[in-house]
């Protein structure tokens, strides 16, 4: 009966000493936690971008969330870290994951994945600016059938928004979106049929109806103006 009593205490004084350790640990963890929020949150106070991913890579392991993995996705991307936001963002299909990937793999050449992941997004937000993003990236591998579908999808259902278009370095340009649009649909009509410039003309003339400071627009049809009357010239000669 003795041997029986203190294996019971022994059993009894265990257990005490393991709920002790359990509550030291959420103790410890909690304090973790609350120090990297503090953490975090002053690393964005002082934009300072790598610290603000450390604060929140800590915050990720201590207490796992979809949404702080899609945000720091994000935040390797605004760090010009393509590669890690792909991996961290992962199978994710948020909408910021899925802005975040096709970003990521248009910074990294991968015209084709880019546009998989705007044409998701499109799917779920009907954003005119992903739209606007996702034909440029059909135009540029020559897919000018589906550019003009997105294209004709965006003059549909876009209203007052502007696009801000990148042409050298950091300088940039902004013009309403619309006009955007009619300029990449120039550019698609001129390539599906270049022996008809006045067709493509007509198209960014329709752009600077709406902006007629709009300068690819201008410089395009400048372009195309002046390669026509030089195929004429040639013509008559």
């Amino acid at each position: 009966m003795k041997k029986i009593l203190l294996c019971v205490i022994a059993l009894l004084a265990t257990s005490v000493n393991q709920a002790q350790k359990n509550k030291k640990a959420t103790a410890t963890e909690t304090a973790l936690t609350q120090h990297y929020e503090k953490y975090y949150k002053m690393m964005l106070k002082n934009n300072d971008l790598d610290g603000a991913i450390e604060g929140l890579s800590h915050l990720l392991v201590l207490s796992p969330s979809e949404t702080k993995k899609d945000t720091l996705a994000y935040m390797y991307l605004q760090a010009n870290k393509s590669f890690q936001a792909l991996s961290v963002a992962g199978n994710s299909t948020s909408d910021l994951a899925l802005r975040t990937k096709a970003i990521a793999f248009k910074n990294l050449n991968n015209p084709k994945k880019a546009i998989e992941n705007y044409e998701a997004l499109l799917k779920k937000n009907s954003n005119v600016l992903d739209a606007y993003e996702l034909a440029q990236l059909q135009f540029g591998i020559q897919r000018f059938g589906e550019a003009k579908e997105t294209i004709l999808y965006g003059l549909q259902n876009s209203k007052d928004e502007k696009v801000r278009i990148f042409i050298k370095g950091n300088s940039y340009i902004e013009t309403p979106i619309k006009a955007a649009f009619l300029n990449i649909l120039g550019l698609i009509e001129y390539n599906l049929d270049k022996g008809n410039v006045e067709k493509a003309v007509a198209i960014f003339d329709e752009a600077l109806k709406i902006d007629p400071e709009f300068l690819l627009a201008l410089e395009n049809k400048k372009g195309l103006t002046s390669k026509s009357e030089k195929n004429k010239t040639s013509e008559n000669k």
